[in-house]
């Protein structure tokens, strides 16, 4: 059966979490936006799989001092039961000096539902320009 209508929303809503979290260097509540296997899996080749190497990356992201917002736009969320595919456009600012372009690209997400809650599995980030 295809997912509902508020499965959609609440998906939508997972991405923007990502973004938030990620843009203020949040780890755990980062790492909570992924499955306890989850994986990132950047187009320039970086990976990062597993909620220990999430609040890792995270705390190197933090370290380094850079500012960045990420937009996502244009949702296209296609599923049945409690797995799903999400794919939608990425665009990242650095607002660390003035606000310039960082990177742009797409996301093309594998989500499952862990104890009714939806959780990336497998993020995919496919860069159109820049990349982190």
């Amino acid at each position: 059966m295809p997912i509902s209508l508020q499965d959609k929303l609440d998906i939508i809503e997972l991405a923007a979490r990502y973004s938030f979290t990620i843009d203020r260097r949040m780890a755990e509540e980062w790492a909570d936006c992924f499955t306890e296997d989850g994986l990132m899996i950047s187009g320039n080749g970086n990976r990062v799989e597993g909620r220990a190497a999430f609040i890792e990356h995270m705390r190197k992201a933090k370290a380094s001092g850079k500012q960045v917002r990420h937009w996502g736009c244009n949702h296209i969320v296609e599923g049945e039961g409690d797995t799903a595919r999400l794919r939608m456009y990425l665009m990242a600012v650095d607002i660390g000096n003035g606000i310039s372009p960082y990177v742009m690209g797409d996301y093309d997400d594998t989500v499952v539902k862990v104890n009714g809650k939806w959780k990336f599995k497998v993020r995919r980030v496919n860069f159109a320009a820049g990349g982190i």
